[in-house]
């Protein structure tokens, strides 16, 4: 008989044994029992309010604990970085020259295609860009798909084919960079660029265009976009101005350290080094060319070993040999951690992309090289008249950067 069983029947034995007043003790020690049992039952709810009401107030505490922990964790995750040639101090002088036949260039009033080949800008950027050429005198117009979110590559090639064959739009304006230009440009034609005789204004992954205008025989404007109307530096947004109206600056710079003396003239190309290196050996490589050149480059975001292997794609096609002068622009949010090429197996460690540069390039080159010149993705950003023909001289101390009257 199992335990279960022999529970009742002795409670049974009990009553009977013991008559009334039994059944009365047993009663009393029954009621006893339950008494206890409901003590214990409230001391037991009493105990885990207490707990529960101690676990919510620990909660939030614990919570914002793990906050900030998560915070410092993504704080220490994200890498260091610095940059080089932004604060460059520099001379801009005008003396009336202006590049190209007048008419290459904007005049008030002129239409101006507000569009963007590359990345889908917001809408606040594409008003930047509007406001910003009412108020240098100009008549922006949107493209049609310029902050079309479901836009299309089509689209995007719709847009700057209007902007090169609407004869009332005098100059294409594009809006932003980031990616995607190259994929446009394989959808257009030279000849297309050449007919339409009219500059674009950008830089960035906007380098494409660059090159590609160049290689129509046609100058372009390397400068800043929506950002030229946003908190930008007066002297900076002023070239700009005057750049776009076709009157071209003569820049002089303070020197680096690493600069190279001498003097060359050459058709000025280039732009974002790894956007420029991507356009070499395509329809609209402008390197591909029996004018001589002067090269200039900038990057953002690349680390020292990612500039090395750009550079070295360079040499190795022959783009540095050809090159009658090389212009450094600015490298900015540079990591800091050089990963596998931090030059401790040549000769010590780079304290610098500049300095890597002139360590492992400069002594094979045979042309002036400047560096650090204010123009890229720093808070600076002085406009380059790229395909046109410029002068660079490199001195003891300093370096000028201008372009040819009538150019």
């Amino acid at each position: 008989m199992g335990k279960s069983t022999w529970q009742p029947l002795a409670s049974a034995r009990l009553e009977r044994t013991c008559g009334t007043a039994g059944r009365r003790t047993a009663l009393d020690n029954e009621g006893h029992v339950r008494m206890k049992k409901l003590h214990l039952v409230g001391i037991g709810l009493i105990t885990a309010c207490l707990l529960l009401t101690a676990s919510c107030a620990q909660a939030p505490q614990a919570s914002q604990q793990s906050a900030s922990q998560a915070s410092s964790q993504s704080a220490a995750q994200e890498p260091e970085t610095v940059d080089e040639g932004v604060n460059t101090q520099i001379t801009v002088s005008y003396g009336g020259n202006h590049a190209g036949n007048a008419g290459y260039f904007l005049s008030k009033g002129d239409s101006v295609a507000v569009i963007s080949p590359s990345a889908l800008p917001s809408q606040e950027q594409v008003d930047a860009v509007v406001a910003g050429l009412k108020g240098w005198g100009y008549a922006p117009v949107e493209g049609k798909h310029v902050t079309q979110q479901d836009r299309t590559l089509a689209d995007c090639v719709e847009d700057l084919t209007w902007a090169l064959q609407d004869p009332t739009v005098k100059a294409v304006f594009c809006v932003r960079g980031g990616y995607g230009a190259s994929e446009v440009m394989d959808a257009m034609q030279l000849d297309l660029i050449a007919r339409a005789s009219k500059p674009v204004i950008g830089y960035s992954d906007i380098t494409t265009l660059h090159s590609a205008w160049t290689r129509a025989g046609l100058p372009s404007v390397h400068a800043s976009m929506s950002a030229a109307f946003d908190d930008f530096p007066q002297e900076c947004a002023e070239a700009e101005r005057r750049m776009l109206a076709g009157e071209t600056p003569a820049y002089t710079c303070k020197g680096s350290g690493f600069d190279k003396q001498g003097k060359a003239e050459g058709v000025l190309i280039g732009g974002k080094l790894s956007t420029f290196t991507s356009v070499l050996g395509t329809a609209w490589d402008c390197t591909q060319t029996d004018q001589p050149y002067i090269l200039f480059l900038e990057d953002v975001g690349e680390d020292v070993q990612h500039v090395h292997r750009y550079i070295a794609i360079l040499k190795h096609l022959g783009v540095l040999d050809r090159a009658f002068g090389i212009v450094f622009g600015e490298w900015t949010e540079v990591p800091t951690d050089m990963d596998d090429y931090d030059g401790s197996s040549r000769g010590g460690t780079f304290a610098s992309t500049n300095e890597m540069i002139a360590r492992q390039y400069l002594a094979g080159l045979d042309c002036p090289v400047a560096f650090g010149f204010p123009a890229g993705h720093g808070d600076n950003n002085y406009p380059l008249l790229m395909g046109a023909t410029a002068q660079l001289d490199v001195a003891d101390g300093g370096f000028t950067i201008s372009w040819s009257p009538g150019e």
